[in-house]
């Protein structure tokens, strides 16, 4: 007979064979990979699911290391969170891949305790997220695919966009071409300015695909923002329709910024007329604010592309409508080139204010609601040693050389039999003898020959056997002093490197006129002579 003592202890087994079983049920059905460890990293107990993962029995698996059995290895993987918990009393989720086991496991631990507070073991969980890896790789080869696809497409917009603008150009030379022939004498002025007229507008096009790539040469100056929006503003103002209102909001002595004013212009324009054509025929208010602005480190904003701002002093120039908005497609497209929401709309619009924006340090931030109207915000990045306004208002304008004639003979490298011709004929309307080269290596080796009587060298970029860098590269080796000017349809950027630290060399962007190119070698010529150093002096 058992008495209330012994019934209680019986009940109390009972409980505890029961929770015990009913433990070691739910251990095994779980289908993550569980297992315990000391904290010398040995299994103490492991769950059937990791038996299984394993190929072996659940009683085959205590004794053993985690590191050998799970990872397979001969220690304990930097990443284990184990080994983090054990370090630095924390722990986090890590990722992992196993190849002996196929797959790619999220690994978690929980620490076990004792009755003074230590760890004494670790509950390990390894989840199979092998699945989810494949479909998130998926998910990423789709959109790789999706953004190339798109890539192509623009670039397909893009070379047909170019290709119309370039053939209604051409066929403006070369219809006065045709008339010119047969024109009178007192006629062929005219044909030649319109010529003349659609070569600008050539040029004005490759500047904007410059522009659009962020590789469009900067005439640095510094500028005064809110004299330029004013001035554009009111330039455009005559065109704009009558419902539209303007609002300022230009906050007085914000900083000049350095940068490019022409392509400062362009983003002020762009940034208008988009503004004015998205309200329509509707009444409608532009608003047009101009202030300073910091972004404080640590807390830096992003831009329209979800990179950060960097931390600096920033002037902010924002252009906002209550215009029609834009829908995400838009919003996702507008800086694609060529890509318009206007019916007859062409050029490179957003996409060259982009690289505009780049080319300056900038950024860019959008937002728009469909229906309720679009704001950009644009960030011009301050310098130290910006001028302050009135002095850049009385600073006296450099004299003026426009009418003085060059001396001296000019090496001129270029792989254009064309272009040598019509640089010759520019170059001795300045003064100046001309040899020619074809590549950067026969230039060396006329300059080899005949230093004494070369002044200068005027040399293109890219060219056969040897490009401008490489000739470059070796004139240094022999003369540090000879005034060397580079012309290219490209950017400055790849030669900025080497000529941005030799106050001999320089860069002038193709197209060019006399004039440009007058001032540019009068500067070069000058500053050899400053410098006291006779090239003729170097070892050749």
């Amino acid at each position: 007979m058992l008495v209330d003592g012994d019934l209680t202890t019986q009940f109390l087994y009972e409980a505890l064979s029961r929770g015990k079983r009913e433990w070691e049920l739910t251990f095994d059905a779980v289908p993550d990979l569980i297992f315990i460890t000391d904290t010398q990293h040995t299994i103490t107990r492991a769950n059937r699911a990791m038996a299984d993962r394993l190929g072996l029995r659940p009683s085959q698996i205590p004794g053993r290391k985690c590191y050998e059995l799970f990872h397979e290895i001969g220690d304990v993987p930097g990443t284990c969170p184990f080994l983090k918990l054990l370090e630095e009393g924390e722990a986090a989720n890590v990722e992992m891949e196993e190849q002996h086991l196929g797959g790619f496991f999220e690994i978690s631990v929980s620490p076990l305790y004792n009755e003074f507070g230590e760890i004494t073991a670790c509950v390990h969980v390894a989840r199979d997220v092998t699945e989810r890896k494949k479909a998130e790789e998926y998910r990423l080869a789709l959109e790789q695919q999706l953004q190339q696809t798109q890539r192509l497409e623009s670039l397909g917009v893009l070379s047909g966009g170019i290709a119309h603008d370039f053939n209604n150009i051409l066929t403006i030379i070369l219809g006065h071409c045709a008339m010119a022939r047969t024109a009178q004498p007192e006629e062929v002025q005219k044909h030649l300015e319109q010529i003349e007229q659609a070569g600008n507008r050539a040029a004005d096009l490759c500047r904007q695909m410059l522009n659009y790539a962020g590789k469009s040469p900067l005439l640095q100056t510094e500028i005064d923002l809110d004299v330029q929006v004013r001035e554009v503003v009111s330039m455009l103002q005559p065109g704009f329709k009558k419902k539209v209102s303007l609002r300022y909001q230009l906050e007085p002595g914000v900083p000049l910024i350095k940068g490019d004013q022409g392509q400062v212009q362009q983003i002020i324009m762009n940034l208008v007329v988009n503004a004015v054509e998205a309200i329509g025929d509707r009444k409608g208010t532009v608003a047009i604010s101009l202030a300073r602005h910091t972004v404080p480190p640590g807390q830096a904003g992003h831009d329209v592309f979800g990179n950060a701002i960097a931390p600096g002093s920033y002037v902010c120039l924002e252009v906002s409508d209550d215009g029609c908005g834009m829908s995400e497609e838009t919003r996702q497209r507008i800086f694609e080139p060529f890509f318009s929401t206007k019916f007859t709309g062409r050029g490179l619009g957003m996409s060259a204010t982009m690289g505009i924006i780049r080319s300056h340090n900038g950024a860019l931030q959008l937002s728009s609601v469909l229906g309720e109207g679009s704001r950009f915000r644009i960030f011009f990045p301050t310098t130290p040693a910006a001028c302050p306004r009135v002095e850049a208002e009385l600073a006296p304008e450099p004299p003026r050389h426009s009418q003085q004639r060059l001396e001296g003979t000019v090496l001129l490298v270029d792989d254009e039999p064309e272009l040598r011709l019509v640089g010759t004929v520019l170059l001795n309307g300045l003064g100046l003898s001309v040899i020619t080269a074809c590549n950067g290596r026969e230039a060396l080796e006329i300059y080899h020959e005949r230093s004494g009587e070369i002044d200068l060298v005027l040399m293109d970029l890219t060219m056969p056997e040897m490009d401008g860098v490489e000739a470059y590269q070796e004139l240094r080796t022999k003369t540090a002093s000879l005034p060397i000017l580079f012309c290219s349809g490209y950017g400055k950027k790849e030669v900025s490197p080497f000529i941005d630290r030799d106050p001999h060399a320089a860069f002038l962007a193709k197209p060019y006129n006399s004039e440009q190119m007058r001032n540019m070698l009068r500067k070069l010529k000058e500053a050899a002579a400053g410098s006291g150093t006779d090239q003729a002096d170097y070892p050749v």
